[in-house]
């Protein structure tokens, strides 16, 4: 009776000793990856992107940026208008059109989330904001109005 229980404790300890190894929050894990999109249909100025009501804001060329040497993939991109989803797409091409015309004068927030999928990784999270400042007017817009599109670049994190 006295070897079964030290053998139930043997295999005790090993759980635990197992345990604290797996639970590693070590950020070297997160694979070397980024994301990037094209916005267009307004004009930036400094990290706003003013938009005359009535245009269409446009994301799109949304991108996985791999600096892994294995597969990887982005996962469905779900976009947000002000914290509310406004369109997912499962697969590529991601892009999303936001006709502003109902839209009120203001400052709004404009996200994309998704999850990236690589090979040996844990899943991790591509996260893209911007604030969108909608006017009713083009005299509005501050500078001189010629960055009409950009190429963005998002955050990589895990789930919290």
């Amino acid at each position: 009776m006295k070897t079964l229980r030290k053998i139930g404790m043997m295999i005790a300890v090993a759980f635990v000793a197992l345990g604290f190894t797996a639970c590693d929050d070590d950020d070297d894990d997160m694979p070397n990856v980024g994301v990037q999109c094209t916005i267009s249909g307004g004009v930036f100025e400094g990290n706003v992107i003013y938009v005359t009501q009535g245009s269409t804001l446009r994301i799109d060329g949304l991108t996985l940026i791999n600096h892994t040497d294995k597969d990887a993939a982005l996962g469905a991109v779900s976009y947000y208008w002000d914290h509310y989803l406004v369109g997912t797409n499962p697969t590529a091409p991601y892009e999303l059109e936001l006709d502003t015309s109902d839209m009120q004068p203001g400052i709004h927030l404009l996200q994309a989330q998704m999850p990236i999928y690589v090979v040996d990784y844990p899943i991790c999270w591509g996260y893209i904001q911007y604030e969108v400042y909608i006017v009713t007017d083009e005299s509005q817009i501050p500078g001189d109005g010629t960055e009409t599109s950009k190429t963005v670049s998002g955050v990589i994190k895990e789930r919290e």
